[in-house]
C-alpha cells in the first residue's frame, strides 16, 4: 500500500540553517493511499476542546490507524533526518476545508503557525495544483493561549514569511517542524469548495 519509489533524486534546500528534503513522486501508487484514506473515516480534531469552531466555520479532521506498510516509510525518513517516528506505524492526516468566509481571513492572517517535536514529514495528496506549507519568522510574541481552534487565524503582522514549500501530488517534504515555525499556506478560496488533504509523519530526536 505505501510503498516507496526509489530516493535518487531526494532534492536537499538550506532553510534558516536547517535541511529540508523534497521528494517528488514519493509512493508508487498514490492514488491506492488516497483511495484507502477515502475509505476510511476521518474525525474532527480536538473536537472535545471548548470553545471550539471546529466543525462550525471550518472542518479539520484527521486519520489516525494503524497499517503495517507504513514501517518501511518510517524507516526510510528517519534514515533521512536522523530522528525516530514518534508514532511508528500510524497512519496520520490533515484534512481542512473552510466554511465562513468571514471567520477564515486569510488575507490578513496565518492559519495557526506552530512547531512540533522534531522534524515533520508532509505528503500533499491533493491531484491538483494548491497550496503548500508556510515557513515563518516570528517579528513578535504571538500568545495562544486559548483551545487550538477557537483563534486559529494569526495575524501576519506578528510573522515574516521565510518561505513557502509548494504543494503538489505525491510530494513529500520533511523539514524541521522544531526549529522551524510553520503552518499551511492559504492563499486564496480553493479549499472553501473542496477538502485539502496531506498525510503526516511526525519524529523526535
Amino acid at each position: 500500500m505505501f510503498e516507496l519509489n526509489s530516493f535518487d533524486n531526494l532534492e536537499v534546500k538550506e532553510i534558516c540553517g536547517t535541511r529540508l528534503y523534497i521528494k517528488d513522486d514519493f509512493y508508487k501508487n498514490p492514488y491506492e493511499v488516497v483511495t484507502l484514506l477515502k475509505n476510511t473515516d476521518s474525525k474532527p480534531w480536538k473536537i472535545w476542546d471548548n470553545p471550539t469552531y471546529n466543525n462550525i466555520h471550518f472542518l479539520d479532521s484527521r486519520h489516525d490507524f494503524y497499517h503495517d506498510d507504513m514501517l518501511a516509510v518510517n524507516s526510510k525518513l528517519e534514515e533521512i533526518c536522523g530522528q525516530r517516528t514518534a508514532q511508528p506505524g500510524q497512519v496520520i492526516t490533515n484534512c481542512i476545508q473552510f466554511y465562513s468566509k468571514e471567520f477564515n481571513d486569510y488575507k490578513n492572517n496565518y492559519w495557526g503557525p506552530h512547531e512540533d517535536l522534531g522534524y515533520t514529514a508532509l505528503v500533499y495528496l491533493n491531484d491538483f495544483d494548491c497550496s503548500g506549507t508556510n515557513i515563518y519568522n516570528r517579528l513578535e510574541e504571538d500568545v495562544w493561549n486559548t483551545p487550538e481552534h477557537y483563534e486559529p487565524w494569526r495575524s501576519k503582522n506578528k510573522f515574516e514569511l521565510v518561505y513557502t514549500i509548494e504543494a503538489k501530488f505525491n510530494r513529500m517534504v520533511l523539514f524541521d517542524g522544531a526549529k522551524l515555525t510553520h503552518g499551511m499556506s492559504i492563499e486564496d478560496e480553493t479549499f472553501f469548495s473542496q477538502t485539502r488533504i496531506n498525510q503526516a509523519v511526525f519524529l523526535i530526536a
